[in-house]
């Protein structure tokens, strides 16, 4: 599973996108906005995608600049989307963003991302059981300089995730199809930075597919509030 296929200007169309996850070996994708669609046939791509054969989500990349603005977002969409994601560029935003339960996935600034992933933010992160995000084009995008040193920070990361049991995700973040990875491909950048082949193929199967089951039964009618849920009306 790709938790993370990005919908963008100038990336490919949505179409490209499923064919090639399809194409991949993948069984579900979350094909990601960073704004609310306007006329977007999202509908229209659930029809297709299920005609391939793949199941799809649709999950919102917020990027604010402060906790405030996160939480306006945060009430206006949360209802709207399988998955919310939280572009963590600052301090403050990281956070707020590791306390908020309307928020499923976590993801960084490469540059900074000792600052940002320290102490503080690994504790927030299991204490509220938010999941750390890697993305591969992230890394990739990034001069070659700056790449061995982003994946010696996030080695070192999830060295201290996977001792504290937060969850963590491996995703492509593509926008064009020839970003996209296969599962395996994915499965090995994790397991050479998780140094645990179980946990690398878990973070590309059985961690989204939480993510995204929790969530779409949150989005059902049934579904009043944590814990509480209309299991039957008279």
């Amino acid at each position: 599973m790709d938790l993370h296929v990005r919908l963008s200007c100038g990336g490919d169309p949505p179409e490209l996108l499923i064919g090639m996850a399809r194409h991949l070996g993948y069984s579900l994708i979350a094909l990601s906005l960073e704004k609310e669609p306007r006329g977007a046939p999202l509908e229209g791509l659930r029809s297709l995608s299920r005609e391939a054969g793949l199941d799809l989500a649709f999950r919102l990349d917020l990027k604010p600049s402060s906790p405030g603005e996160l939480k306006a977002w945060l009430s206006r969409f949360r209802r709207r989307f399988e998955v919310i994601a939280v572009y963590c560029g600052n301090v403050a935003v990281a956070r707020t963003a590791a306390r908020d339960r309307r928020i499923d996935v976590t993801f960084y600034d490469l540059e900074n991302l000792p600052s940002l992933l320290d102490e503080g933010q690994m504790s927030l992160l299991q204490e509220h059981g938010k999941h750390i995000e890697f993305n591969l084009s992230d890394m990739l995008g990034l001069p070659v300089d700056k790449q061995w040193k982003a994946l010696w920070s996030y080695r070192y990361a999830f060295k201290e995730a996977k001792r504290r049991g937060i969850p963590i995700v491996f995703s492509s973040g593509a926008s064009r199809i020839t970003d996209m990875r296969a599962p395996r491909e994915l499965s090995a950048v994790a397991s050479m930075l998780l140094e645990d082949a179980s946990l690398a193929r878990s973070s590309v199967s059985l961690i989204p597919a939480r993510i995204v089951d929790e969530n779409r039964g949150k989005l059902g009618s049934a579904f009043v509030q944590p814990g509480v849920r209309v299991v039957d009306e008279w």
